[in-house]
């Protein structure tokens, strides 16, 4: 639009100039020399418009990118003006400038919302550039940190040298969690570092959260779990105890006084050895009970050594064959894993593998096509991945988060410590162990290493 305007009238006045040349010229060559001065007084006032009409065009413009680098949204041109072209080129600049206005308004409005919502983020958040100056910092991030005010990241390093220290050595896209304590007490801070560059600087982005509460809240959950598992455990077993001792106390009392041995009969002495034989026993399974809750918190630091992949996947195998054939269980391994070896105590992990395989073949029963695979992989961070999946009845939802929990079992005869048991010894080795299951279709188990 603004193209078109400027042209017509600088092709008009082109157009001029060019006639009353060639005119000039024409005139020259017939020696009409009157004329010919006429003529070329007509061609210098037509240069000087020529030249006072695109030194307009310019100084506005200048004008207005003038305006807009120095951040001025005042800049208004008259659009009631007698030249047309001119009319419509202060109309067009104006609206220009209006809708950069707009537009910095917008971004201005969208950095103020940014940084309040910064400002009152629960998640600490700073920007350090290359001379260790800080760009950015919420209120969050200083409370972390144990400052009032932030400039320069030496303050935290003269502060708490040992903090700095450890978030200095958090590599860029990776996160690492770090305790710190102040006078209010302990802080466990999730730390992650990303590195960005703006221009010619460049930055590391701290993001940081205290994850104290959480995971205080998460033990005290697990807390109240476990103790219901034990209350429940322990009632079970002491519940028949107490009142087999109460039927027991009857046999030889009798209102206040207790019965002599002439009046006991056979029939009596039977019924109280029968009862105290009971007692024995559920006696002996509360001391099992007792000494399978002592395993979870005796397990052995594991002893690191390289094992070989396939010899111990080959070994795992050996030790359930017997199983896995005698209830016709069609059984798969394939290893994806380009590692040949990796770090770890191999008695502790077959112990992991061997409990995960027994609740799969436990899983299969009543199914007619039983099926195990068992599926390696290499993870990006030189770990290995180990999936044991069955197509057994599966794990309800509701009981996915509790089979990890001592004692929790769904089977009869099921001691509930296997499973946890195996998250402890894959927490030892810095791992994870996961599990997804549909009910009726599948559970698999992945163990991260």
């Amino acid at each position: 639009m603004i193209y078109n305007i400027i042209n017509l009238p600088l092709i008009v006045r082109l157009f001029l100039f060019s006639a009353i040349n060639i005119s000039l010229g024409f005139c020259i060559t017939k020696e009409r020399w009157i004329v010919c001065i006429v003529l070329g007084i007509l061609c210098l006032f037509s240069i000087i418009e020529l030249i006072k009409y695109l030194n307009g065009i310019s100084r506005k413009v200048a004008y207005f990118f003038d305006a807009i680098r120095n951040e001025d949204s005042t800049l208004h041109f008259p659009e009631k003006v007698k030249d047309k072209s001119f009319r419509e080129l202060h109309g067009s600049l104006n609206r220009l400038n209006s809708l950069i206005s707009d537009i910095k308004l917008k971004n201005e409005s969208n950095e103020r919302f940014f940084r309040q919502l910064l400002k009152y983020s629960s998640t600490g958040i700073f920007a350090v550039d290359e001379n260790e100056y800080i760009d950015l910092i919420n209120d969050s991030a200083l409370d972390m940190l144990g400052v009032a005010n932030l400039v320069h990241f030496d303050l935290v390093k003269q502060k708490n040298p040992e903090l700095y220290r450890k978030l200095m050595l958090i590599k860029q896209g990776t996160g690492n969690t770090i305790k710190v304590f102040d006078g209010s007490g302990l802080k466990l801070l999730s730390v992650k570092v990303a590195q960005l560059k703006f221009g010619d600087k460049s930055y590391k982005v701290f993001s940081m959260y205290d994850i104290k509460n959480e995971l205080e809240e998460k033990e005290l959950d697990t807390w109240q779990k476990l103790i219901s598992v034990l209350t429940h455990e322990i009632m079970n077993s002491i519940a028949p105890i107490t009142s087999l001792s109460n039927s027991i106390r009857r046999i030889f009392i009798s209102g206040d006084k207790v019965i002599s041995k002439k009046e006991l009969q056979q029939e009596s002495i039977n019924k109280a050895l029968g009862g105290l034989t009971v007692i024995e026993e559920t006696g002996k399974g509360l001391m099992n009970f007792v000494d399978r809750y002592r395993k979870l918190t005796k397990i052995p630091k594991p002893a690191f050594k390289p094992i070989l992949v396939d010899e111990w996947l080959n070994k795992v195998y050996l030790l359930m064959k017997d199983r896995i054939e005698k209830e016709q269980i069609e059984f798969s391994l394939v290893n994806n894993n380009v590692r040949k070896e990796f770090h770890g105590d191999e008695k502790l992990l077959t112990q992991v593998a061997i409990n995960i395989m027994n609740n799969a073949i436990d899983a299969l029963e009543g199914k007619s096509q039983k099926m195990i695979q068992v599926t390696t992989a290499y993870r990006k961070n030189n770990g290995l991945e180990i999936k044991i999946t069955d197509n057994g009845k599966g794990i309800d939802t509701e009981n996915l988060e509790k089979i990890f929990i001592p004692f929790f079992t769904t089977r009869e005869n099921g001691s509930g410590i296997g499973l946890s048991l195996s998250r402890q010894i894959m927490r030892l080795h810095k791992g994870t162990i996961e599990v997804y299951s549909k009910p009726d279709k599948y559970t698999t188990f992945v163990l991260k290493i």
